[in-house]
């Protein structure tokens, strides 16, 4: 997925908190987000007008209307790996915003899970799993 794409797609599911989210969907749309709120705020600083002054409407209206999209795409990137939503709330502990980067780092689920249909549209895997993660559940053969 482009750019492009990940942009129309997280905005069109701006309050789905359903379903699942590719790596290549939740990143473009993450660069996208950070990209904007960086340029608006290199704009206020190169113009001079500074955020003290009250000045910050376009910069506080973007984060606004932005924040909603990523914090869906998050949830939804989640629930690739089979994980709960409410594993946000580490962003709020030490140490709990990079275990949420880690997190959106790794690879989803193959096939279905107990959130949805794979966004990369792949099998799901043979033999047993354990639990909505889909994880190969290995068994010693006696």
């Amino acid at each position: 997925m482009g750019p492009i794409q990940a942009l129309r797609s997280c905005i069109s599911k701006s309050f789905r908190w359903k379903g699942r989210a590719s790596r290549s969907e939740f990143w473009w749309f993450t660069a996208i987000y950070y990209g904007g709120l960086a340029a608006l705020v290199v704009f206020y600083v190169v113009t001079a007008q500074g955020l003290g002054d009250g000045e910050g409407g376009p910069l506080v209206a973007y984060f606004v209307v932005m924040f909603f999209p990523f914090l869906s795409a998050f949830v939804r990137r989640l629930h690739d790996k089979g994980l709960t939503a409410w594993l946000l709330l580490l962003g709020f502990v030490p140490f709990g915003q990079l275990a949420l980067l880690i997190l959106a780092v790794l690879r989803g689920d193959e096939g279905p899970n107990g959130y949805g249909d794979d966004p990369l549209g792949r099998p799901a895997p043979e033999g047993l799993t354990y639990g909505r993660s889909r994880v190969p559940l290995v068994r010693d053969k006696d």
